[in-house]
């Protein structure tokens, strides 16, 4: 696993020096004593040199002893949060936006996380009334209008 590690870091390295090099050469860091167009690509190719370097000196050594990716059934779960995060897709706009945040972090909760059934109602109900709260009353975000909201 380690070697997949350092061979990321290596990729994200070279992304790291494209991203540096364009903002110096084609973008400009500095225009009439301002930032310029390049100057935030180039602190943010710097940060992700800086990042790739500590992951691949962080997975330095030989690679641990393989293990099977999937153990018996575990695809089960990764299965389910795609059907739910689908399903969420599908009946946004049909039953609204909140009504659908609500049916989404509890039926999550409950199959893939398996909480209690309170636990993942109570969950999903104060999930949809911040998102009520924050988007749709403060911002006054237009979301599609369901059964309830």
């Amino acid at each position: 696993m380690k070697s997949w590690q350092r061979s990321a870091g290596v990729f994200f390295l070279i992304i790291a020096g494209v991203v540096i090099q364009q903002s110096v050469w084609v973008l400009r860091l500095f225009d009439r004593g301002q930032p310029g167009s390049g100057f935030m690509p180039f602190g943010l190719g710097v940060t992700l040199a800086i990042l790739a370097i500590l992951i691949i000196v962080t997975n330095r050594g030989t690679d641990e002893k393989r293990t099977p990716f999937w153990a018996p059934k575990a695809w089960f779960h990764p299965l389910l949060a795609i059907v739910i995060t689908g399903v969420y897709i599908i009946v946004f706009d049909d039953i609204g936006a909140i009504t659908s945040v609500v049916l989404l972090v509890a039926g999550w909760l409950f199959f893939v996380e398996r909480k209690k059934v309170m636990v993942a109602v109570g969950t999903g109900v104060l999930t949809g009334l911040v998102v009520y709260l924050v988007f749709d009353w403060l911002l006054q975000t237009p979301f599609p209008r369901g059964f309830l909201f």
